[in-house]
């Protein structure tokens, strides 16, 4: 594969298809401080389920390497083939990663940049998957090694400097999708849309969860939750796949409640703006900004972190603070009490999604940060 030169590389596992209209934007934003972005990452194969690497070109200058993971335990470890060897090709100044402690071929790449006066930058989620005496050890060698931590959210922030950053070397971009690109749809227009394809939506309301279907995204408590609201009318729509799937379906294939309806990425819209609330259990994060943005009520746990930022408790939604399915019950009764309350949420949670947490803000803070970095650099 032949690498071209690129001021700035982002080394991410996986492109997903919610990081194409990001890598974009800052590809563009730096072309016109005349800085140019390489993208560097891996493909999935055909046929796979769950976070799959979308097929698309990112970005004019991207290119991919093999990936190896094996999970130890608790602990996922990778290694990303050939990446200091296609670093050195690029001759980037600054590099961007995910800030995995379990990718080996990180550590490696960090040293390489360290040594040959790159400069670093933590894209950081701030989430820990297994907390523990050995990730912390871990931790506290590795986040060091970063130059500057991009952070998802307020929390991953704090996550940065408790594992060793300087407040100083750190910034909360708030992450989020383009929701410039989202026009809801009027409601009635949706569920009439909807109900052609799944005639037993008509006469309910629809709880909606859309993303990955892992076992940590804890879709049981959706499930177990909605016998004991106060309602008879609620229905539980999953949008996604992935390989958790089968034992939802296996251990509640007697329950009429509920319909998953596979993966949709390109017209998924529709679901939010016929959805009456939006509900996340577990992990996850982005679905939060794109409900946000379809004026949809959010329920939701700690998500990835960003949830703190983003679901404030009465105002754009209810936090779930309880992995009990009575917890979740009584939330989205209270979400569902009227067509005042749902509306009232759904119009704050919008107005914040597109003014202080829009996309323009998010991607602004990203390219001046990488623009100061670059011009840090020793090379």
């Amino acid at each position: 594969m032949k690498l071209g030169y690129a001021d700035v590389a982002f080394v991410i596992d996986r492109v997903m298809h919610y990081h194409l209209d990001m890598l974009r934007a800052v590809e563009t934003g730096l072309a016109a401080k005349g800085l140019a972005l390489a993208v560097l990452s891996t493909r999935d194969s055909e046929g796979g389920v769950g976070r799959v690497a979308t097929s698309e070109k990112a970005v004019r200058n991207h290119h991919h390497f093999p990936l190896t993971e094996r999970t130890f335990g608790r602990f996922m470890l990778r290694y990303q083939h050939g990446l200091v060897a296609a670093l050195r090709r690029i001759e980037p100044r600054v590099i961007v990663s995910t800030s995995h402690s379990g990718t080996l071929s990180e550590w490696a790449a960090l040293r390489w940049a360290r040594r040959s006066g790159v400069r670093t930058v933590a894209w950081q989620c701030g989430y820990e998957y297994n907390p523990g005496r050995i990730k912390r050890i871990a931790l506290a060698r590795f986040v060091p090694l970063f130059d500057f931590h991009l952070c998802y959210h307020t929390n991953a922030r704090a996550y940065a400097i408790e594992h060793g950053a300087r407040e100083d070397q750190t910034l909360v971009m708030h992450n989020t999708i383009d929701e410039s690109r989202i026009v809801p749809m009027e409601r009635a227009a949706a569920r009439a849309l909807l109900e052609q394809r799944h005639p037993q939506f008509a006469g309910r309301r629809i709880v909606l969860y859309v993303g990955a279907v892992l076992a940590e995204k804890r879709l049981e408590q959706i499930l177990d939750a909605l016998p004991l609201t106060g309602r008879d009318d609620l229905f539980f729509v999953l949008v996604g796949d992935g390989p958790h799937l089968a034992s939802l379906k296996a251990r509640y294939a007697m329950r009429q409640d509920w319909l998953a309806v596979g993966r949709v990425v390109d017209g998924v819209g529709v679901y939010f703006d016929a959805a009456d609330v939006f509900v996340l259990p577990g992990t996850g994060g982005l679905a939060i900004n794109e409900a946000m943005a379809h004026r949809l009520p959010v329920i939701s746990g700690y998500a990835d972190g960003s949830a703190d930022d983003l679901v404030e408790d009465g105002q754009t939604g209810y936090r779930l603070r309880s992995g009990e399915p009575a917890a979740l019950a009584a939330l989205i009764d209270r979400a569902l009490a009227s067509v005042q309350e749902s509306s009232r949420l759904g119009a704050a949670a919008e107005a914040r999604i597109r003014g202080p947490l829009s996309f323009q803000a998010f991607t602004g803070r990203v390219i001046d940060t990488l623009v100061a970095q670059a011009s840090l650099a020793r090379r």
